[in-house]
């Protein structure tokens, strides 16, 4: 039947992984909502918080509500929820959940060698052991998202002046939450932040220095980190452009082209 045609999707780790997220965000959005007395129905709270937490986590950029008037509780899960991103292979910003799934998994095991250090357990995801390498580029990979997003949202606090946000009727603990929500859109294109990057603003408020700064992280987060921080890459592509031309190659042998 139909249902059976979807049953190897649910059967993924990792899209259950990634609809448990969206479940519990949504619960524990529903909630915050419905306690700091935001709204009063339950099926409009859960609405709203089904819909931003879908918008946040797809990396669509959609918004119905302007979720910065939500508790700082709220606030703070949106802003967490920014950096999980999609699926593997999806067009969606942020780091993935199979990431998360991996470093999840990687701290479990170094946890349980610190305290049982003969045990030699592999590291498994979809049923697949997973080499010793690929541990160790998800855990650089984490730590270089870790650095970017740290240093780039002291840099953007540093270069934004303190009176547009007073101007603005804001206050500086506000501007230093803006800042880290900007960095945390753009790294993850996600659009919308918080404060004065709301679902009903923009980025028209941040200095010249600062668009310049947050547009290198959108590219930066839309290229991958790997792909664009690698300096071998540029090493790859200078040698490929400076490479002799194979004869071979230009007359069509196969053999030519597997030989790349």
């Amino acid at each position: 039947g139909v249902f059976s045609r979807f049953m190897p999707l649910f059967r993924d780790p990792e899209f259950r992984v990634y609809l448990s997220i969206l479940l519990v965000a949504t619960i524990m959005l529903s909630l915050s909502l419905l306690r700091n007395g935001v709204y009063d129905g339950v099926f409009t709270a859960v609405r709203h918080a089904s819909f931003i937490s879908a918008s946040i986590v797809t990396t669509t950029g959609f918004g119905t509500e302007d979720f910065h008037q939500w508790s700082e509780f709220s606030k703070g899960l949106l802003l967490l929820l920014m950096f999980i991103g999609g699926c593997a292979g999806s067009t969606g910003g942020g780091m993935k959940v199979v990431r998360f799934m991996l470093f999840a998994k990687i701290i479990r095991l170094e946890i349980e060698q610190a305290f049982r250090p003969n045990v030699v357990r592999p590291l498994k995801v979809f049923g697949t052991t997973v080499e010793n390498s690929l541990r160790h580029e998800v855990v650089v990979y984490f730590s270089l998202v870790l650095f970017i997003f740290i240093s780039s949202w002291m840099i953007l606090a540093a270069i934004e002046p303190d009176s547009q946000w007073q101007q603005e009727g804001h206050s500086q603990a506000e501007k230093l939450l803006d800042c880290a929500s900007a960095v945390a859109a753009t790294l993850n294109n996600i659009g919308p932040g918080l404060g004065v990057l709301g679902p009903h603003s923009n980025y028209a408020e941040f200095s010249s220095p600062g668009k310049l700064l947050l547009t290198l992280l959108m590219l930066l987060g839309r290229l991958e980190l790997f792909a664009v921080l690698d300096s071998s890459t540029v090493e790859v592509i200078a040698a490929y452009q400076s490479r002799p031309v194979d004869e071979d190659l230009v007359q069509g042998d196969p053999a030519a082209l597997y030989a790349l």
